[in-house]
């Protein structure tokens, strides 16, 4: 393991951890989600790196974050309504010109390397049979060493032949700067969170039993999920009650992975600290060298 490699999953509490490259970021000198990012994550062997994938038109999958191309790229258009051929000429706005990539592209270059590939599937509409096989497809030459996270745990589902993360924001979701009830989950709970069962709104539950219960029924909303990706603002906010979501999910063979940490993150020393005490075995951040410093900090 090289001196980056072992930075990159710190020994905690007597585990290995791992630390992501978000959007395949680790210097932050290519795009997000390019081609280059995620090459100079590979060589640097970083243990995890996240990119996004979403399906176009005429079912390639193109890595990319935002449902449209502007105002990122040259080019312009809800990606679900293009194909392959409309991005020929289209490169990302950044001070070098690169070009957008698939996930085949990817996959190329992540095949037998020591990182593993975490997949962001960002459909949200039901997957069709042809799209979630084609997903399984691509991503055979990584034997494994690969996950498909996604909010959408429908179209997990239909993913039987690669190992897959949900993320259970749609279910429940800190966000106390959230005035709004447009999103999904729609309901304030008496616990602080937006959450839509009707135990977020039974003044008798107990923080502690609302969590337990609400825990108990995200699981069974997909149990194959070997690991749940949440936002650490909703960690935090389960640990008020007690709950160290990450030892918890531990007791059923869960791993727990938090995002996103980002540089201006307020305490992100802190915060990165914090999630390890309460379990956390990955996360997810764009940038991994600073996160990789905070966590040296609390050895």
């Amino acid at each position: 393991m090289n001196d980056l490699a072992h930075t990159l999953q710190p020994l905690i509490a007597g585990r290995r951890r791992a630390i992501c490259c978000h959007s395949g970021t680790l210097s932050g000198r290519f795009p997000p989600n390019s081609l280059a990012n995620v090459a100079e994550c590979v060589e640097a062997s970083a243990p995890r790196v996240e990119v996004d994938v979403r399906f176009m038109a005429d079912d390639a999958m193109l890595i990319f974050h935002d449902t449209g191309l502007d105002p990122s790229t040259s080019g312009s258009g809800k990606v679900a309504n293009l194909t392959r051929a409309d991005l020929a000429d289209v490169s990302y706005r950044w001070g070098s010109p690169h070009g957008l990539c698939f996930l085949e592209d990817v996959v190329d270059l992540v095949r037998g390397s020591a990182t593993m590939l975490q997949v962001d599937l960002k459909l949200m509409r039901p997957i069709t049979d042809r799209r979630a096989e084609a997903l399984q497809a691509a991503l055979k030459p990584l034997s494994g060493n690969v996950i498909v996270g996604s909010q959408a745990h429908w179209n997990l589902r239909s993913l039987v032949r690669v190992p897959i993360a949900f993320d259970p924001t749609l279910q429940w979701h800190y966000d106390p700067q959230r005035t709004f009830a447009e999103a999904l989950p729609r309901t304030l709970g008496i616990h602080g969170l937006w959450d839509d069962a009707p135990i977020a709104v039974i003044r008798h539950a107990t923080p502690e039993t609302y969590a337990e219960s609400r825990i108990r029924d995200i699981r069974a909303l997909l149990p194959a999920a070997v690991e749940w990706m949440v936002d650490f603002a909703t960690i935090f906010r389960l640990a008020e009650f007690g709950v160290a979501l990450g030892d918890r999910l531990r007791e059923e063979g869960c791993a727990l992975a938090a995002w996103t940490v980002r540089e201006d993150t307020p305490s992100r020393r802190d915060v990165v600290q914090r999630l390890y005490a309460l379990g956390t075995e990955t996360i997810i951040t764009d940038a991994p060298l600073l996160v990789a410093e905070d966590a040296a900090a609390a050895l």
